[in-house]
């Protein structure tokens, strides 16, 4: 006769099945997750930043890893002028890209182009004088657009770069917005439009990326160059060489005033970096001269406070690896930490943890200690001081 236990039998078998499962599914269920945090999110450079902007127009000033750093309060979009060819002369480069030594294809001269030379004359702009059937290499018209400053240049890149100046207009303010120039508008690729308008902040975006090229920074560092036709044309930029400036563009119109966009290399150990600094909307007696003199004056206030900075490594390291089971361990690094950087600028720590996978012996590159400061990230390596085992059979029995 078969034996059927009666309900209380079914409780009891099941009660013992439970007890014996939960040690099994204790001991078989994943761990947690270790983790490692910044012992400090967040730290500030000692000191404080200090500038003196131009009592008129607005200013701004940066670099080309940190990006803004300080500007007026007013940034409202004014003319820019000329200050509009660093954006032309970029997206040629972008479009046709030039490596050292490189002189790019060759453009004919044709009745457009003159066209264009006899507008900019008659109306009292400034030109790179060409003739009908002349051969200009892409250097050499960059060369043109950069230096003397020629309007009709720039319209003649226009239509080689998309094919007419209307395209390429609309790829000026596609280029703006992607950069991130929210007060920018393009309505022309020379600035001679007023309706070519901009802010200080902005054209430090636009100045960074353009100087990243090098033959962007080879042609706006050169005092003055050799054309066929035009023969030697300078650069309207006379504070080339001064104040430790290598360029980058001038402009000046009755509607935007003096205006000029610097760059001046700065050296912070093996680090070198440049200095960007935008000065618009002079309107004095002299506007263009009144541009670049403030503009020289920035550079010279900001320059003194631009520095490598230690960053003191705190007694229990960077960082530290926690896990559930109490098995700790301070992460540090065996390399000084330098950011360059100024007084007050504020950085964000981060950790990167590079192994979970466990045991991790003692002083194994087990993360990565990222440093934000500005655009750039310094990335630092971290070793554990201790080992990190897994978990004991007693904690998993007994973890919740």
């Amino acid at each position: 006769m078969a034996y059927f236990p009666n309900s209380k039998g079914f409780i009891i078998l099941g009660l013992i099945l439970i007890i014996l499962l939960i040690p099994i599914i204790q001991v078989v269920r994943p761990c947690p997750v270790i983790e490692a945090k910044p012992i400090s999110p967040e730290i500030e450079l000692p000191g404080n930043f200090s500038v003196t902007f131009p009592a008129q127009g607005e200013s701004a000033v940066g670099t080309d890893n940190l990006g803004v750093i300080a500007s007026t309060d007013d940034q409202t979009p004014v003319p820019i002028a000329s200050v509009a060819k660093i954006m032309t002369a970029y997206l040629v480069l972008q479009t046709y890209p030039l490596k050292a030594g490189q002189t790019g294809p060759s453009l004919i001269m044709n009745a457009q182009d003159v066209s264009d030379y006899q507008f900019s004359v008659e109306n009292g702009h400034s030109v790179l004088k060409v003739e009908e059937g002349e051969s200009l290499t892409e250097k050499q018209l960059l060369q043109g657009l950069m230096l003397p400053s020629a309007n009709n240049i720039a319209n003649t890149l226009a239509r080689w770069v998309s094919g007419s100046e209307e395209a390429f207009v609309d790829k000026m303010n596609e280029t703006a917005e992607s950069l991130g120039m929210k007060d920018t508008h393009y309505a022309d690729a020379s600035g001679v439009s007023p309706e070519t308008v901009s802010n200080a902040v902005d054209q430090i975006k636009i100045a960074r990326v353009a100087m990243e090229d090098p033959i962007f920074r080879e042609i706006v560092a050169m005092p003055q160059v050799t054309l066929p036709v035009a023969g030697t044309v300078y650069n309207v930029n006379y504070m080339l060489g001064k104040h430790g400036i290598v360029g980058i563009k001038t402009g000046s119109t009755l509607d935007a005033g003096g205006c000029f966009v610097s760059a001046a290399p700065i050296v912070a150990g093996k680090e070198k970096h440049y200095i960007i600094a935008a000065v618009l909307g002079q309107k004095t007696e002299q506007s263009l001269k009144s541009a670049l003199d403030t503009n020289a004056e920035i550079l010279n206030q900001v320059r003194t406070q631009l520095q490598l900075y230690p960053l003191t490594q705190p007694s229990t390291g960077f960082s530290q690896i926690t896990t559930a089971w109490h098995t700790n361990s301070d992460l540090t690094t065996t390399q000084p930490v330098q950011i360059f950087g100024y007084p007050g600028m504020k950085l964000s720590l981060s950790i990167d943890l590079l192994k979970t996978q466990l045991p991790i012996s003692v002083g194994e590159n087990v993360a990565v200690l990222k440093i934000q400061s500005g655009q750039e990230l310094l990335e630092v390596p971290l070793q554990n001081t201790k080992q990190i085992n897994r978990p004991g059979l007693l904690w998993r029995l007994l973890r919740n």
